[in-house]
């Protein structure tokens, strides 16, 4: 109640709450835009592997790693070192890092702090 009341109160508390709760939602929608058509994607191979299995046609090949939009963490797309806690703070670090991987210095593209801002 105390939170709600100096959100009524303070309005620079209430554009700081909406302004990060907006960051957060763009962090999740950039691991949304990056995955959902890989899941898709990974899900139309699995049934046509299963379909050409069930004609008598090629035998069907193993799933790779389950993917979805909790699992796994977080990695870096070039080099797949995990993205630990404080490298995964929206806009804040990605400035820190100067738009490149902590481990490879791989570039990050601007795409992931667009998002997050625009949310």
């Amino acid at each position: 109640m105390e939170f709600i009341q100096a959100l009524k109160t303070i309005p620079a508390l209430l554009y700081a709450t909406a302004g990060f709760v907006g960051l957060c939602v763009g962090s999740f929608l950039n691991v949304v835009i990056h995955r959902l058509p890989r899941m898709m994607e990974a899900q139309w191979r699995a049934e046509c592997a299963a379909l050409a299995a069930e004609s008598g046609g090629a035998t069907a090949e193993a799933p790779a790693e389950a993917l979805s939009l909790l699992r796994p963490a977080s990695r870096c797309p070039s080099c797949g070192t995990a993205i630990r806690p404080w490298q995964n703070v929206p806009v804040a670090s990605w400035l820190w890092l100067r738009g490149r991987c902590a481990a490879c210095k791989a570039p990050i593209s601007f795409r992931y702090p667009a998002v997050e801002i625009a949310a």
